[in-house]
């Protein structure tokens, strides 16, 4: 088979740094006469997700690049509708496989899916699938969307059972999970001996303190003030514990109140704005938990890659997928949501289980090298994919 007639088109929402370990991976260990084309917009969205440099676009993969064919995403209230060049990869083009982000929002997806289905091409869908909490119209229309694809990609088994139970095929349906650059981080955080993980510790709170962290925008969906409540309730308890606050957002000022009001001022540090690896994973590494009130997402990766166990809740139709890494007991656990009292039990329980040995920093990241890296990915990534090119 010629390797035109191999050829795979990869339409992400954005192309994410985060992404660059496991798309290049894609592009360059695939099967024999296989090439895969990067369709992604370049300019940075509202999302302030740090976006791979341009500078990729097309460079000798030799180097580092990746086949690359700048679109334009374009947006109604911070939601992506349309890409360019969706009709004319569906029409045109030579691939024989495309992979779409699958969001049934964007009505350029659904006709070009139509379109490439019409012209004899397979589309696969890389995608959540359904959460669990779409009602009514929404999950009819969602449902009937993924029927159109030949395969899809999802980041959890919550996915993929909630999918099932909507009758789509089970042999259509591939859990590729997420990943982040985890041998870089590992080499990061590697250079790091328990000493100095310790000396980053008591730069926060003394000894026998206990440090929870949380890494991600201070917004009210985030639900700190839960956090802040619960190290209040912890201080009645006799239970010294502070809480390193990472990051910044519109909440900040209210958060502060909260711990004015709660007589915990003392105990709640505000950290500031923070993307590097190298001052993140860090801080990571030497908390005792991290502790993440509201969904989760990729905080969940950072800190297990760092051997630091993570809580969030339980609703899981409003999680991000990434909650499946928490294993209570093993890498963390999950709180009722919504309930500072049961927050504050889990965090105690935690700090029980990680002194008596069940919970582990190598439990934490045995997880994360077993069904997270972009080894991982590629792998469920051309066993979805190998069939349809044939």
């Amino acid at each position: 088979m010629s390797k035109e007639n191999r050829s795979i088109a990869l339409v992400p929402d954005r192309f994410a740094l985060y992404r660059y370990p496991v798309f290049r991976l894609i592009s360059t260990e695939g099967p024999a006469e296989t090439s895969v084309v990067i369709y992604a917009d370049p300019r940075e969205d509202e999302s302030r997700i740090k976006l791979v440099s341009a500078e990729f676009c097309n460079t000798n993969i030799k180097s580092g690049g990746v086949r690359w064919m700048k679109i334009r995403s374009l947006y109604f209230k911070n939601i992506c509708f349309w890409q360019t060049g969706m009709i004319k990869l569906a029409v045109s083009s030579p691939c024989r496989v495309i992979v779409y982000w699958g969001e049934a929002h964007r009505i350029s997806t659904w006709l070009s899916v139509i379109l490439a289905k019409a012209f004899g091409k397979k589309v696969v869908f890389w995608t959540h699938g359904i959460y669990g909490n779409e009602k009514g119209v929404k999950r009819i229309i969602r449902t009937c969307f993924y029927r159109l694809a030949d395969a899809l990609l999802l980041y959890g088994e919550h996915g993929r059972k909630q999918l099932e139970r909507a009758g789509l095929p089970a042999d259509k349906l591939f859990v590729i999970n997420n990943s982040l650059d985890v041998n870089a981080q590992r080499k990061l955080i590697g250079t790091y001996g328990i000493e100095n993980l310790q000396n980053i510790k008591y730069q926060y709170c003394d000894n026998p303190e206990r440090l929870l962290v949380f890494v991600g925008r201070l917004e009210k969906s985030k639900r700190l003030d839960l956090l802040i409540r619960a190290v209040a309730l912890l201080k009645t308890r006799g239970v010294a514990v502070k809480a390193l606050l990472i990051g910044e957002g519109s909440a900040r000022d209210e958060l502060c109140g909260v711990a004015w009001g709660m007589d915990v001022s003392e105990r709640i540090i505000f950290y500031g704005e923070c993307y590097r690896d190298e001052e993140v994973l860090p801080l990571l590494a030497a908390a005792d938990i991290c502790v993440s009130p509201g969904e989760v997402g990729l905080t969940a990766m950072h800190a297990l890659v760092c051997g630091t166990p993570v809580i969030t809740h339980d609703d899981f139709p409003n999680q991000m997928p990434e909650f499946e890494a928490v294993i209570p007991g093993y890498s963390g656990a999950f709180f009722r949501n919504d309930d500072v009292y049961d927050l504050a039990d889990k965090i105690q329980g935690c700090f029980l289980d990680m002194d008596s040995g069940r919970i582990t920093a190598e439990n934490c990241r045995a997880i994360i090298d077993t069904h997270y890296t972009p080894e991982f990915q590629r792998a469920v990534f051309y066993k979805a994919i190998t069939p349809l090119l044939a």
